[in-house]
């Protein structure tokens, strides 16, 4: 987990975290899993092989994940990026 920005979550959430490296031009991925107290294993381990996929697939071929964040966002129309 970065120190410097730590990743609140709720009960419940999972999240995968990609954060731009300084100093080169490639990224990281990190993976974060709340479950709630009352989660059962069956949907703990779904929800983590989902995440773990996510950042898997982003890692290994990382153009495909682009195409089709594109396809998803763009449908076929001029859209602009939101910044966080």
């Amino acid at each position: 987990m970065s120190e410097k920005n730590p990743v609140d979550l709720n009960p419940g959430d999972s999240a995968v975290v990609v954060r731009h490296e300084d100093g080169n031009d490639g990224f990281g991925i990190e993976i974060y899993h709340h479950p709630l107290t009352n989660m059962d294993e069956e949907d703990l381990i779904f929800y983590t092989l989902l995440t773990r996929g996510m950042a898997y697939q982003a890692t290994i071929d990382t153009d495909a994940v682009l195409e089709f964040g594109e396809e998803s966002l763009t449908d076929g129309k001029d859209v602009s990026i939101t910044e966080h």
